[in-house]
């Protein structure tokens, strides 16, 4: 226990042995004080307090008393007028409390209390069911202070202003803070380490923060209470946990600050029927606003009108969510029909929105409205009345103009279809400089005679010989935070354009039969998420963008590429399916310092393309399958390719070309013509990877020099590792076995050295050599049926290095050369003498045409 509270324990022991020490059994009695020439008992407050007992009722007539009270008797001090504006209570020492409680039960009403500039206007200490209630505290230190375990106390329908804090609990618990008003504080209501404590009904507003829960604050419940207009925070919540927290009202440029450390709390209560606090019929979370007028959860729509918006609201940066966020009802429901049958407010849409307020919402019914419609109110709600695109259709009355021109934040348009021969470069709807908008729910089809060439030529509209251009679906310009959601787009340039717009939302929209799905242009932070891009050019189009995150998403059937990133740089593509593509999967061109991570790229020309300089990108967990090229990477330098599936790709798995100082790492290469190729490329590093059941394993090709190849699995091929006019290599600890032609293959290439290896059981050769010299392999271990092959012009190779200390691949003590089995046993090192125990043969190992190892190691395995 913390010595603070053990002392605090001792001192409330005490405080309640004192109240039963002077608890008596005389019957109440009511005492007047009075310090003006109206006859009363006492003069003073304290006065009559010392000669109270227990039960006493203390009336004060008006007047100003300057006094410091110490109330250690349960007993009632009340104002005779019942107005605290005039019975006035004034510190004599500011220092000092004005009334410090030392009792249980007892009660003060009607009084203003002020003037105690470094200490409380009341201070509870280790008491319980006290009441205050009806009074006035003003220009204290505290108003009301609440300290070490005061418990089952009610403070109601207090005014307390101009302090440092309106209402402190510490240590406090079970009690009820119910319709107090707390203003012009530093902080209005307080609670630190207190716990089920109740906070109802109150108003704070105009401090710098208004409620301020900290330490162990947990288990408290603040419910109908009103924070406006607090200059710092609604609420700043730090290190509680398990408080609800439900039907209050934000209005606040900040509504909550909370600390890192902050637990999990609950911001709404069930769905029930009730008049919750902004007017709606049901409780369910809070209202949040903001004092320029703007609600959250911005642009959301309420589309059962029941009062509470139909998404949650993540709270501003808390990390807490309100999934039951309250709409104002004070907003205003206009209908729109054109429909003899159908009463409404207006016959078209344009009209509701110019009659409309901030907040409102525009109820569409079913019908064909043809409009183009301007709006420029913010936070309106236009949602059609069936909820179905299909019986709610809005048609462009000229295809020269957008259908939907949003130029106010919080626009929500919900289950239209919308539509119209619209011409580039114009959409269905466009939403220029705004944000918080929610765009959901929709089908668009911009140009229904639009004949889209899936081969990828030029696009026009049917009839039309000049070649036009149709229109975007949904464009956004300049804005941010909008969230586009379940739309469907059809029949447009671009189904889904992004240009100069950061932070934004595209969830599980449909778009299809158009030159690009979705656009994302010169813009950062977005977020594309669950999306469908079927049958376009291009099913997703990064240009000039960053730090954007494409997830989940699936992109099919494109005739140039499903996915293709153009100077496009710190984009995350993660979980994503891309596949059909008569072109690539996934293009990255001139695109650097990109995450890639567990993509699927299949069925098409090439899985994932890099090139022309697409840099310093990181490929990890993808699949790139049954496609011409899985994973190809040209003129690129510095990737790491890690944990990434590259199999039943027809041509090649794995293609470096031009490419320089990348890392394949883990990688797993399979069933193609050739599994990993690297041509022209150098400086490369090969890594932990498997690479099997292909005609060629690992092929380095046309002067790919000066790279690494360690610790590869290379087992299933017709050959295993093939070098072809590359020097300078490194190859070491590489398995190359079970290979039906040859493990390692040097044709026309010098320079390299060849270590460590394990070379086995391959039923052609193990190492296969045709014009290559000057290469340097020796610690390899060699059990074929044939370890060697090399014809006249492969001279010059050494075989082994300097006899030296240190363990060599087949257990013995010193390197050397090679060891040179064959599976009947009968390999050079199995039977020549090592008549010293040094781990090599006695003998050299002389092969022919200057082959000669000359440290063949020894051994028995």
């Amino acid at each position: 226990m913390h010595p603070v509270k053990t002392r605090a324990i001792i001192v409330l022991i005490a405080v309640l042995a004192l109240n039963f020490a002077v608890a008596g059994s005389a019957a109440a009695s009511v005492i007047t004080v009075s310090n003006t020439d109206q006859a009363a008992d006492f003069t003073s407050i304290q006065a009559a307090v010392n000669a109270a007992n227990p039960g006493d009722e203390i009336i004060i007539k008006p007047g100003t008393y300057t006094e410091n009270i110490e109330i250690n008797t349960s007993l009632t001090i009340l104002s005779e007028s019942g107005s605290p504006a005039d019975t006035i209570i004034q510190a004599a020492d500011s220092s000092k409390n004005v009334f410090s409680i030392w009792a249980n039960g007892v009660k003060i009403k009607g009084l203003t209390i002020k003037g105690s500039g470094s200490a409380s206007g009341v201070h509870f200490f280790g008491v319980a069911d006290c009441f205050l209630e009806h009074n006035i505290l003003s220009n204290n230190r505290c108003g009301i202070d609440l300290y070490m375990f005061s418990s089952g106390n009610t403070l109601i329908n207090n005014n307390i202003s101009d302090s440092l804090t309106g209402i402190s609990l510490s240590e406090s618990l079970n009690n009820n803070i119910k319709s107090n008003s707390v203003s012009h504080c530093k902080i209005g209501i307080s609670l630190f380490d207190s716990a089920k404590n109740t906070l109802e009904n109150n108003t704070v507003s105009e401090n710098d923060k208004g409620f301020s829960l900290t330490g162990e604050s947990n288990g408290n419940l603040l419910v109908s209470n009103i924070l406006k207009y607090n200059n710092q925070a609604g609420l700043r919540i730090y290190e509680t946990s398990n408080n609800l927290i439900y039907n209050n009202y934000f209005n606040n440029t900040v509504n909550v600050e909370s600390g890192q450390v902050a637990g999990e709390n609950t911001w709404n209560t069930t769905r029930s029927g009730s008049t919750n606090i902004v007017g709606g019929p049901y409780l369910g979370g809070n209202f949040w606003g903001m004092p320029d007028g703007t609600v959250y959860p911005r642009g959301v729509r309420d589309i059962d009108l029941d009062g509470i918006f139909d998404s949650p609201y993540d709270i501003e940066s808390s990390g807490y969510t309100d999934y039951l966020p309250l709409k104002e009802s004070n907003s205003t429901v206009i209908t729109v029909s054109n429909s003899e049958d159908q009463v409404a407010d207006f016959s078209s849409i344009q009209s509701a929105v110019d009659n409309s307020y901030p907040g409102d919402t525009i109820l569409v019914y079913p019908g064909v409205y043809v409009e183009n419609i301007e709006i420029g109110v913010k936070d309106l709600s236009l949602i059609s009345a069936s909820g179905s695109p299909s019986d709610t259709i809005v048609k462009a009355a000229s295809g020269l103009d957008n259908i939907f021109s949003v130029t106010a934040d919080g626009v929500g348009i919900n289950g239209f279809h919308i539509t119209g021969n619209i011409s580039f470069p114009d959409s269905g709807i466009h939403l220029y400089e705004v944000e918080d908008c929610r765009i959901e729910n929709n089908e668009l089809f911009i140009s229904p005679n639009y004949l889209f060439n899936s081969s990828g030529g030029s696009a026009q509209v049917a009839g039309n010989n000049s070649g036009v251009i149709p229109g975007f679906g949904i464009r956004l310009d300049l804005s941010g935070n909008n969230i586009l959601d379940n739309n469907t787009i059809s029949y447009s340039h671009a189904g889904i354009l992004l240009r100069n717009s950061g932070g934004n939302m595209l969830l599980e929209n449909r778009v299809s039969s158009s030159s690009y799905g979705i656009w994302v242009d010169s813009s950062v932070d977005n977020m594309l998420d669950s999306n469908l891009a079927a049958d376009n050019k291009i099913g997703i189009y990064l240009k000039a963008s960053g730090r954007n995150s494409i997830l989940n998403n699936t992109a099919l059937n494109s005739s140039g590429s499903c996915i293709n990133l153009w100077d496009s740089s710190e984009n995350t593509l993660n979980d994503n399916i891309a596949s059909n593509s008569s072109n690539v999967c996934i293009i990255l061109h001139n695109s650097s310092e990109n995450n890639l991570s567990n993509n699927t790229a299949s069925s098409s020309s090439y899985g994932i393309w890099l090139e022309s300089s697409s840099n310093n990108n990181s490929l990890s967990g993808n699949g790139a399958l049954y496609n011409n090229i899985g994973i190809y990477l040209k003129d690129s330098d510095k990737n790491k390719l890690g944990n990434n599936t590259a199999s039943n790709n027809s041509k090649y798995g794995i293609s470096l070309w031009n490419s320089v100082k990348n890392d394949l790492i883990k990688n797993t290469a399979s069933y193609s013509e050739v599994s990993v190729i690297l041509h022209n490329a150098s400086m490369n590093v090969m890594a932990s990877n498997t690479v099997s059941n292909s005609n060629y394993g690992i092929w380095l090709d046309s002067l790919s020099n000066n790279n690494t190849l360690v610790e590869n699995e290379v087992s299933g091929n017709k050959i295993g590792i093939y070098l072809k006019a590359s020097g300078n290599n490194v190859l070491t600890a590489n398995s190359a076995n079970l290979n039906t032609l040859y493990g390692i293959y040097l044709n026309s290439a010098t320079g390299n050295t060849i270590n460590t290896n394990r070379i086995v059981s391959n039923s052609g050769y193990g190492m296969y050599l045709l014009n290559s010299r000057n290469n340097k392999a020796y610690d390899n271990y060699l059990n074929n049926t044939k370890n060697l092959y090399f014809d006249s012009k492969s001279s010059a190779n050494l075989w082994n290095v300097s006899k030296r200390s240190g363990a060599n691949i087949a257990g013995g003590s010193f390197t050397g050369g090679n060891f040179w089995a064959s599976p009947e046993r009968s390999g050079f090192s199995q039977t020549h003498q090592d008549a010293d125990h040094d781990g090599i043969c006695e003998m050299a190992y002389v092969m022919g045409k200057g082959n000669v190892d000359y440290l063949p190691l020894a051994g028995s395995i």
